[in-house]
């Protein structure tokens, strides 16, 4: 070939792609020198599609081709058909195989009907499939869960976690890893990396408490939604995790599937790889960090991102961010908790019809559920020594013959607080801190929940709920539910919140009167 191939060779190679081919083919043709020789590059992109020539299809066997018979085209054009509707990850990953997964990997989640029979356990949840010739095939989910380096065949699935000195990339970089392997193992890594380089105070009140910097849950499952959920389509970008001085971002590239908004995260659900979240589900998590809350990986769909926002809540006082970056990358920034821990003092003032109430019981709830108790005094003020200000705080008060009072987002460096209870004739309120307690003049004890999954239920001792309705009873926030006790005393009780173990109830006695 000469050292400068014309320019009609170039143009007839794409001529042909495109009109003699059906459907076209977009090839890419680079010019090439070599030991000072000219040759010619052809990048031909992978595609769905069966591709034919006057009606004719081929098929590549080692160093030649042979024409594809009727039935090996219909197969064939049944397969990239297929491939199209199918979800990335379900797709096939070309010279692979049954022996291409690790044993040791995909032998747990076979069940003993699964293991007898490996490949048929496999192609049941998707880690294997067949290809147009019946050939088994690791799918993308298999090499991405089943293999010691995934990144031998996707190079991009990998994360790059970096810690930085400074509020933004351009400071010095303290810590970095490239984490690759198996999903759950980068999931691991990644989270270990986290803990390893978040900062972790400490104050004694009056035994030691660890004030971490960001919450172990919501790093957890931050990084699995971050794994499960991204576009393994997209081989120019990983997963970045970049720990600043400020804030933890996580970007992870992709849009948001099927149409989701920012907005929609919270309330629904909706994956882009369904056969990595079925598979998670029964996933062990094992040991790591931040997920003791877990049995599986996955464990109930779409709860992932209000649990990130709660416990960051919970941990820092402000709310995670999510931003779509050029509808193609999803970062989510989690705010570091700020170490104020110099104890100040605050008042909380509780009148009732603009006169001072003595004797309320007034509780001041931490984002992580923690809390401080006073009494009123006959000034109506009850004095907190707190070891933080700046956090939204949420306050309690109770007292017989008055409604409860409730504060939401009180930031006590703002200034105190002045809280207006309202008379309650045959009735008042009352605070329980520890889950359980009694209401004045009702013989018994309650016991009311608010689980894991956010459902409130009563548990109530000696006493009956309902008319005696088996325990627990559900209920609802400001909705009473009637009790009475063995005396014959009936209460209409209303809880009004449950934080953690701290609860605030109204209750009014229920008259009955008889006729003579």
């Amino acid at each position: 070939m000469q050292k400068n191939p014309p320019i009609l060779i170039f143009a007839r190679g794409s001529e042909v792609c495109s009109d003699s081919v059906e459907p076209p083919i977009r090839i890419r043709i680079h010019h090439r020198i070599l030991d000072e020789r000219a040759y010619l590059l052809v990048e031909v992109p992978r595609g769905d599609s069966a591709h034919e020539r006057s009606g004719r299809a081929f098929i590549r066997v080692g160093g030649t081709k042979r024409q594809l018979s009727g039935d090996e085209k219909l197969r064939l054009t049944q397969s990239r058909t297929k491939a199209r509707y199918l979800w990335f990850d379900q797709q096939i990953v070309p010279e692979t195989g049954l022996n291409s997964l690790n044993e040791s990997l995909w032998e747990p989640l076979l069940s003993a009907e699964g293991q007898s029979d490996p490949a048929k356990g496999l192609m049941n949840l998707g880690l294997l499939a067949e290809d147009e010739t019946g050939v088994y095939r690791a799918t993308v989910s298999g090499i991405l869960l089943c293999t010691n380096s995934p990144q031998q065949w996707l190079p991009h699935a990998m994360i790059m976690a970096t810690m930085y000195s400074g509020r933004d990339r351009a400071s010095v970089q303290l810590d970095a890893q490239e984490i690759e392997g198996p999903l759950p193992q980068q999931i691991s890594d990644a989270v270990k990396f986290v803990v390893r380089n978040m900062r972790v105070a400490a104050r004694k009140s009056p035994a030691r408490e660890d004030l971490p910097q960001y919450s172990k849950v919501a790093v957890f499952e931050a990084i699995v939604n971050a794994v499960i959920h991204r576009d393994y389509s997209i081989y120019s970008s990983r997963i970045r995790l970049s720990m600043f001085k400020d804030r933890l971002e996580i970007d992870s590239p992709g849009q948001l599937p099927n149409g989701m908004t920012i907005g929609m995260m919270n309330s629904k659900q909706s994956t882009r790889n369904e056969t990595l979240a079925s598979v998670f589900a029964r996933l062990s998590v094992g040991t790591i960090p931040g997920s003791e809350h877990r049995r599986y990986m996955m464990e109930k769909r779409g709860d992932g991102v209000s649990l990130i926002i709660k416990s960051t809540h919970e941990t820092t006082g402000i709310e995670p961010k999510y931003t779509l970056i050029d509808q193609s990358n999803l970062v989510l920034t989690i705010p570091a908790a700020k170490f104020e821990l110099t104890p100040a003092e605050a008042t909380i003032t509780v009148h009732s019809e603009s006169e001072p109430i003595l004797g309320v019981d007034v509780l001041v709830l931490f984002p992580n559920k923690t809390w401080n108790r006073a009494s009123t005094d006959e000034a109506g003020e009850a004095e907190f020594s707190l070891h933080s200000t700046h956090l939204p705080m949420t306050v309690f008060a109770a007292a017989s013959g008055y409604r409860a009072g409730l504060v939401t987002n009180w930031v006590p460096r703002d200034g105190g607080l002045l809280v207006e209870l309202a008379p309650l004739k045959s009735g008042g309120s009352v605070i329980f801190s520890d889950s359980t307690g009694r209401i004045p003049r009702l013989y018994g004890r309650l016991n009311p929940i608010r689980d894991s999954d956010d459902r409130t239920s009563l548990y109530a001792q000696n006493i009956a709920v309902e008319g005696g309705r088996q325990q627990p009873v559900s209920f609802r926030f400001g909705k009473p539910p009637s009790l009475m006790d063995s005396y014959g005393v009936e209460m209409s009780v209303t809880i009004l919140n449950i934080i953690g173990q701290a609860v605030l109830i109204e209750y009014t006695k229920v008259d009955r009167f008889r006729e003579d």
